[in-house]
């Protein structure tokens, strides 16, 4: 098996109406291990190790969105969008350093807020991960 492990995906259309559950990014960029799985939106762990995962949220026009990233369910860190009629398409991004066993899931959902926004051929509302 590859020691290489990392993927970047991305949404290709809007979503002014999104609030619940799992952020799934089906425009897959790339999947070096094949852990990521752009159905589910679900990145498995090949092996174990430490991996580094990034989300960017492209807020819907005015609206708040707050995404996190969980590992087996557990909320790591917070992607927050909170904006004022004034703001508009703003990003709110993290990132988390997670040690993870073989097996182990990762995934972005939905917190507080509801929307997306991105571009079809460049995706602005993306998720990625890599072992380090």
């Amino acid at each position: 098996m590859s020691t290489r492990i990392g993927f970047t995906a991305g949404v290709t259309s809007d979503s002014s109406s999104w609030n619940s559950g799992t952020l799934v990014f089906p425009k897959v960029i790339t999947n070096v291990g094949n852990g990521y799985n752009p159905f589910d939106g679900v990145f498995t762990a090949p092996r174990a190790g430490v991996y580094v995962f990034f989300v960017n949220v492209q807020s819907y026009g005015t609206q708040n969105i707050y995404v996190d990233i969980v590992l087996n369910g557990a909320t790591k860190v917070r992607a927050m969008v909170s904006q004022s009629d004034e703001e508009y398409n703003d990003a709110g991004s993290n990132l988390a350093v997670l040690s993870l066993q073989t097996g182990d899931r990762v995934w972005v959902k939905h917190y507080a807020g509801q929307g997306y926004y991105t571009h079809s051929d460049s995706p602005l509302t993306t998720f990625s991960g890599f072992l380090i």
